[in-house]
């Protein structure tokens, strides 16, 4: 068995949030005893797979809706194929979109690291084609 101090170490995450979860089904069967929380493997399970979904930025609603369809993964395997394949194209998206912030970002290193030099060596300044 596990405290919510124990979940809070382990996935560093705010007490608060824990109950979040609890309170809006994410987490379920929990034990309380003597207004303690207690929770077993199959919650260290579930909270692994919200942090996963949430890095894949499932919105919390649509893990909710994911853990409902799985109870029943026969019945809802192809509404969970759904899920999964839109949730896959939207973190693509934004995976890309990231991508070219970094990129830009890169260029804007490039160029500031070439205006340093120049300052430092009285040359001219560099212009930002030269980085393109």
């Amino acid at each position: 068995m596990y405290t919510i101090t124990d979940l809070s170490k382990q996935f560093n995450l705010p007490a608060s949030t824990i109950r979040y979860y609890e309170k809006i089904g994410l987490l379920e069967n929990v034990e309380h005893v003597n207004s303690r929380r207690f929770y077993d493997d199959s919650h260290i399970d579930r909270l692994n797979a919200i942090e996963c979904f949430k890095k894949a930025l499932l919105p919390l609603d649509e893990i909710r809706l994911f853990f409902t369809y799985e109870k029943d993964m026969e019945s809802n395997s192809e509404k969970i194929l759904e899920m999964m394949k839109t949730q896959e194209a939207k973190t693509i998206e934004s995976m890309e979109a990231l991508q070219a912030g970094l990129e830009h970002l890169q260029k804007k290193i490039r160029f500031y690291t070439l205006v340093s030099e120049a300052v430092k060596n009285k040359t001219p300044l560099p212009k930002w084609s030269d980085v393109l």
